[in-house]
């Protein structure tokens, strides 16, 4: 199941990890200090550095690592893109290995010519970023050379108030045929400000019942200083060739639906007018490159809770290159 679009907005996800540098110039307030990457991988390719020590990001070459996906993305046509949200649900991923690493996150990018942008707020459980396998919530901005995971460098300004914090552990977890444990989370540009505002919904709020979590000031990009040119709603895993791809979600396929199946409901997105998006099955790309380990559901609609929602997830076990 894939589509033109769909292998585009795997090329930008796999690129824009390869391009990042260890070093770069902040360009917002902050001024001209250096600051160095602290480890993690974005989907993409990972290596460990000469010494065998992951917590600095090596960059890798597409022979040293694989990245597998399901998703589902939404291209701008008639409105720009202003903004995504979902409900994600929350799940124990135990067999990630140090140089692995297996994601579920919402999306806002912006092609371009310095190889794109993107911002991103989800979940994950990456040992290489911090020594352990608890699923923890994270953000990460790119723009071109620079770029980061959750307040390792300047970027990602955390809001007073907020009531989760990037790289906090996520307790508790869904349970398998019972009941499912989430969080709510919106990307959205700010009419005021420009800015680019991260809010967690389901445990309320004072801004409409939601909770400020912080921001990505505008200066840190160009073209997603005027609007994202694609949003997604993607689980992804990254690993070594030499080791078999960790599971993604909660394990199981996609068609094992809700209570067994990772899912994101209550999707979509925000239109330049701040209007929401509520994503058609004819307008959404969905997207997932090895059906053995992971797969991706239909999107459906229901006009209960769950809204536009889709499954998405597998047990890995991916080995060899395809």
């Amino acid at each position: 199941m894939a589509s033109k679009s769909a292998f585009t907005l795997l090329l930008l996800l796999s690129c824009a990890s390869c391009i990042l540098q260890i070093r770069g110039k902040d360009p917002s307030q902050h001024g001209d200090n250096e600051y160095k990457w602290q480890g993690g991988f974005l989907p993409g390719q990972r290596s460990s550095n000469s010494s065998g020590n992951s917590s600095v990001l090596n960059i890798g070459t597409p022979s040293q690592t694989n990245s597998h996906f399901a998703s589902y993305s939404l291209t701008e046509t008639d409105s720009a893109l202003h903004g995504v949200r979902a409900k994600v649900t929350l799940w124990k991923i135990a067999d990630v290995q140090p140089m692995s690493s297996s994601s579920a996150y919402i999306a806002a990018h912006h092609f371009g010519g310095n190889g794109g942008e993107m911002i991103i707020a989800g979940v994950h459980v990456d040992p290489g970023l911090y020594k352990n396998n608890d699923l923890r919530f994270f953000t990460y901005w790119n723009s071109g050379m620079k770029g980061c995971f959750n307040v390792n460098c300047p970027g990602f300004v955390v809001a007073d108030g907020a009531n989760l914090y990037p790289g906090q552990a996520l307790t508790p977890l869904s349970t398998y045929g019972g009941p499912e444990r989430y969080i709510t989370i919106r990307i959205k540009k700010d009419e005021d400000t420009g800015d680019w505002s991260l809010y967690r919904e389901d445990q309320g709020g004072p801004i409409g019942g939601m909770t400020l979590l912080g921001w990505w000031p505008k200066t840190l990009f160009t073209g997603l200083s005027s609007h994202a040119t694609i949003v997604e709603w993607t689980g992804t895993v990254v690993h070594p060739e030499t080791e078999r791809s960790p599971s993604m979600g909660s394990g199981h396929f996609s068609s094992e639906l809700n209570s067994k199946a990772a899912s994101f409901k209550q999707i979509f997105a925000f239109d330049i007018h701040g209007g929401v998006i509520d994503p058609e099955p004819d307008a959404v790309t969905p997207f997932m490159d090895r059906e053995d380990c992971y797969t991706v559901s239909s999107l459906y609609h229901s006009e209960h809770s769950d809204g536009s929602h889709f499954f998405y997830g597998g047990p890995g076990g991916c080995s060899e290159k395809k």
